[in-house]
């Protein structure tokens, strides 16, 4: 269901607002606003310890640093039940990009990054955490296809979303064009 309300803002508040929703590429306000109402609620859900996460973990490094390589496959064979998958890439004859995908309660994905990110050797490390259940599920659930079924019967392309015709605005009263009567029996001058 969705429910429209009001927000009042201006000044400066707003030109820095809209110019976010330009960078950003939100199509308008609205948009904006349900993308940064989803950001806090997903940072508050990761924050609880308790909550199911996923975790993007990058690290750079030098290959050629004593045992670093080993050392990080050692940690994330301690892990298993927590690594998604590993992504290992070469940057030059020297330094390399791991991308690691970890997924578990925000404490254990947060313990295992700090794990990765700390090895000696590890030039730049970070985590990026999201909420591995929806912070906010809407009415019908998607396949891995992208399919997905709905509470009714409805029939609609979801390649592009569909808007509902707004429904006219109410007056006091309604006034109707007046038809014009033909013309009929006149004779044009010329």
């Amino acid at each position: 269901m969705t429910v429209r309300f009001s927000v009042a803002i201006g000044g400066e508040l707003l030109r820095k607002f809209d110019r976010y929703r330009t960078t950003h590429r939100y199509a308008n306000r609205s948009e904006a606003v349900r993308g940064l109402m989803r950001a806090a609620l997903i940072e508050e859900a990761v924050a609880r310890d308790d909550s199911l996460a996923v975790g993007v973990v990058t690290l750079i490094y030098d290959h050629h640093a004593g045992r670093l390589a080993e050392r990080l496959t050692e940690l994330q064979h301690a892990h298993l039940d927590h690594i998604v998958t590993t992504t290992h890439v070469h940057l030059d004859a020297t330094r390399c990009l791991e991308v690691v995908l970890l997924r578990g309660r925000a404490r254990i994905v947060r313990e295992i990054a700090d794990g990765l990110i700390g090895v000696r050797g590890v030039e730049s490390g970070r985590c990026a955490l999201a909420a591995a259940e929806a912070i906010a599920p809407h009415d019908h659930v998607h396949d891995l296809a992208g399919e997905h079924a709905h509470p009714h019967e409805a029939s609609h392309d979801h390649e592009s979303p569909a808007r509902e015709p707004k429904p006219p605005k109410r007056s006091a009263r309604v006034v109707q064009p007046k038809a014009k009567a033909p013309v009929s029996g006149r004779k044009r001058r010329g």
